[in-house]
């Protein structure tokens, strides 16, 4: 809402841009709505039978965050290591497979225990969450199982199951390493992992009935809809997707469909079908790649038109409240995208995608493992109409709408062109379209106050553009209605397509002609619908008040800027650039490496700081802001040196034996001599217990030189302890102190890396750190101490003794 009250609707995502036509569609990647790409897709054509036989004899392969290469060995009987990247060494491992007598080794040496099937042979291998390779097996029979390897921790574990898993994934991105199982006609997810540590239980006490509370087990499983045959599973962050064929379809026609469920639900939950078109020859796998979207895999034509058609196509699958609900069937819809291949590799893993934890698509090439990206050179039909399946409602009856604003970008020879329709009655619209004028390029980045534009800053072409709403013709030009529906025409030049990144539409209108001019300069009539293609001249209440309308556009935003100027002088608020005025303006300096937020905290803190100054509640919220909050968490601690006066003098009345306290088991330690039960007599320290609790008693009795030295060993001087990881911020605080603290104080700092002791560290809360226990560290030459925190993590590799940095620049690379 701007300074004149005047609302607006924000269009800036998939649903809010959702309509029939997808002539114009919400693209992901520029998360800008465009034209939609129409890029001839050159799909192979491979029969069904083959793709079927292919299908079946695939070796599925991996590949670790290290380059390195495993697959099924061909009998399936084992889990085999299979290259160490780069690319060069892809031909030495072709010709090791091709030997049937040296082969790729498998992986005995580099686990605990060999990976080898319990029973029968594996049928899948996956790979993802924090290191996981699952692979489920079955000997055809009663015996079923998965194995689950982890190549960080090194453990491998598996449990049985009661149908032939045909199919794995591995969660990549929720972080709880869930494992889901596709069989003939069951779903399963399967979680768990053995025991950190190996543990064996002792008869002479008590032991839980299961030693390990989460081993890895089958959670639940749900049916199955009907179909022929299983072709793929893969899951992206939200959803799961099944590609299987359709019960209709037959030996020399394939016939697909993708079910699909949410990863959060649980077995209860609805499969959505979406079936494929039925001109598509029969995939072999399927990826995810979010937001709705998943890539098959065809395999290339055999012959000599092998290697002729190369791309993958990509299917968007609607969103819930695009079709009928749960359970019902949602065409799935192909994106005119081309996603190619370099080549297909001379093995019967090509036909599969090469599963990694991140996600991405990659398939096996003749050149090795190489990950598929969209084409980038695009191709856009000449101009693309849509109606956006949202009306839009101002809940005022005949509002007047004023205008819309659109983050966009214009290329040249592109334009957008904008129509409206308006009524009060949802279910009965005009049917009149009225067409408005091309948008004006606005200087700001936004009409929002103080705000960003959504379009890129550094494209030219890129800008807020501006549209006054109103009717072409007519006396009366003005567009009433408590509903609103747009129709975008969005109009390219066949390489480059306009982009919407924000749409804003503002109502109602504030009028100046109505709010500041005489009765009789009001309009005085209704705006009527037009018919054919005379124009009718405007009157003059209308062309005055766009008139005005065009210089309140312009005004409107000054206003909305002057009366949030506030903003300017507000830290949290303000813009990053004018954060250095605002520092002079308070008298402050800000140095040009600290990071926004703290910036913008100890602007903020000016008023208390400045109130504080030279206190310790002062040098604490300094430290505080200097440290990113390491006082708080009790990391940096400033101790006045007063606080930390001790006495090893005794108190009457109190038992201090702590030998059946729980938590210190009698590793306290006193310098006082116990009589009886509770009388506790004082040793030679008598006169600091008395300067210390009772200093006006001392001096009564002729020991005012004692009370005196005893204070001025403590007056006056400050020690900042720094606890654990704030021992890097010795310099930030060293560099601090000699400007917060006063001149008469002296100050020193001591860090310690030993959090509190219980009983054997004194005064809680002051010179003691209750801490949780920090991550470890990598292990670093000549830094690292035996025993004290670092460790050696091993890398998610299948080798880890050869695991080296694979550029993530590489195109080729993993």
């Amino acid at each position: 809402m701007n300074s004149n009250a005047t609302r607006f609707l924000l269009l800036d995502g998939a649903a809010d841009f959702r309509n029939a036509s997808r002539q114009c569609s919400w693209d992901a990647g520029q998360r800008a709505f465009t034209l939609t790409r129409q890029d001839d897709a050159r799909i192979p054509h491979l029969p069904p039978a083959r793709a079927r036989e292919l299908h079946a004899a695939a070796t599925p392969w991996m590949i670790d965050d290290h380059g390195q290469l495993g697959r099924l060995s061909d009998d399936g009987h084992r889990f085999e290591y299979a290259l160490t990247w780069p690319p060069t060494a892809w031909r030495t491992v072709l010709a090791a497979l091709d030997d049937a007598e040296t082969g790729a080794p498998d992986l005995a040496s580099l686990v605990l225990d060999p990976v080898d099937a319990p029973h029968g042979r594996f049928t899948d291998l996956a790979f993802g969450g924090s290191g996981l390779a699952a692979l489920p097996w079955s000997d055809g029979g009663n015996a079923h199982g998965l194995t689950v390897v982890h190549l960080r921790q090194r453990w491998q574990t598996h449990c049985t199951l009661a149908f032939a898993p045909r199919h794995a994934c591995v969660e990549s991105s929720t972080g709880a390493d869930r494992i889901w199982l596709l069989g003939e006609t069951r779903l399963a997810l399967a979680g768990g992992a053995p025991l950190p540590r190996p543990y064996a239980g002792r008869p002479e006490r008590f032991e839980p009935l299961q030693a390990n509370p989460d081993p890895l087990r089958l959670l639940w499983e749900a049916e199955l809809p009907p179909h022929r045959g299983l072709l793929g599973l893969a899951a992206d962050g939200e959803r799961l997707y099944i590609l299987a064929e359709r019960p209709d379809s037959a030996d020399t026609a394939a016939r697909m469909q993708i079910f699909s469920r949410p990863l959060a639900a649980g077995p209860d939950a609805a499969f959505r079908i979406h079936p494929l078109p039925t001109e598509l020859p029969l995939a072999t796998d399927i990826e995810a790649l979010g937001e709705n979207r998943v890539l098959l895999l065809l395999p290339f034509e055999e012959g000599e038109r092998r290697g002729r058609q190369r791309d993958c196509p990509l299917f968007v699958l609607p969103d819930e409240e695009d079709g009928e609900g749960n359970g019902t069937a949602a065409r799935a819809e192909a994106v005119a995208e081309r996603w190619p291949r370099r080549s297909e590799a001379a093995l019967p893993a090509a036909v599969r995608f090469v599963r990694h934890r991140d996600g991405l698509p990659r398939t096996l090439s003749a050149d090795g493992p190489l990950r598929l990206y969209r084409l980038a050179q695009a191709r856009f039909a000449p101009s693309g109409t849509v109606t956006l399946s949202e009306t839009f409602d101002s809940a005022m009856p005949d509002t007047l709408w004023d205008r819309l604003y659109l983050d966009a970008c214009i290329p040249p020879g592109c334009r957008i062109d904008i129509a409206v329709q308006a009524g009060d009655d949802r279910s009965r619209l005009p049917e009149e379209w009225i067409a408005q004028p091309q948008g004006v390029r606005n200087p700001q980045p936004s009409e929002l106050a103080f705000a960003a534009g959504r379009a890129p800053p550094d494209d030219p072409h890129a800008g807020l553009y501006e549209v006054l709403i109103q009717r072409g013709s007519g006396a009366v030009r003005e567009v009433r209605g408590r509903y609103l529906r747009l129709r975008l025409t969005l109009h390219g030049d066949g390489r480059h397509s306009p982009a919407i990144f924000a749409l804003r539409i503002h109502y109602p209108r504030f009028s100046w002609q109505t709010n500041y001019l005489p009765d009789h300069f009001q309009q005085q009539e209704r705006p009527q619908p037009q018919e054919g293609t005379d124009t009718v001249p405007a009157n003059g209440a209308d062309l005055r008040e766009r008139l005005l309308a065009s210089f309140e556009g312009m005004l409107t935003p000054l206003e909305d800027r002057i009366a949030a100027s506030e903003i300017l002088v507000d830290p949290t608020a303000t813009p990053a650039e004018r954060l250095p005025w605002l520092a002079g303006f308070l008298g402050t300096a800000l140095p040009g490496h600290w990071p926004e937020a703290r910036r913008r905290r100890w602007l903020a803190s000016q008023g208390a700081l400045q109130q504080a100054h030279g206190s310790y509640r002062g040098l604490l919220l300094a430290l505080d802001i200097l440290t990113d909050g390491a006082v708080a968490r009790g990391a940096v601690i400033p101790v006045e040196h007063f606080r930390l006066r001790h006495t090893m003098a005794t108190i009457l009345g109190i038992d201090m034996d702590d030998r059946g306290h729980p938590l210190t088991l009698g590793t306290g330690l006193s310098g006082n001599s116990i009589v009886g039960d509770s009388l506790i007599l004082s040793d030679d320290a008598a006169r600091e217990f008395l300067a210390l609790f009772a200093p006006e008693v001392a001096e009564r009795q002729g020991e005012a030189a004692v009370v005196e030295r005893f204070f001025d060993e403590a007056s006056r001087r400050l020690t900042v302890i720094l606890h654990g990881p704030a021992r890097s911020l010795q310099t930030v605080v060293r560099d601090a102190l000699p400007a917060l603290v006063p001149a008469t104080v002296q100050w020193a700092i001591r860090s310690s890396e030993h959090p509190f002791v219980l009983g054997l560290s004194p005064l809680l809360g002051i010179d003691t750190w209750l801490e949780t226990r920090p991550p470890a560290g990598r292990v670093v030459l000549d830094r690292t101490r035996l025993g004290r925190g670092d460790l050696l993590h091993n890398p998610v590799a299948l080798d880890p003794e050869h695991a080296t940095t694979v550029g993530a620049s590489a195109g080729e690379g993993p």
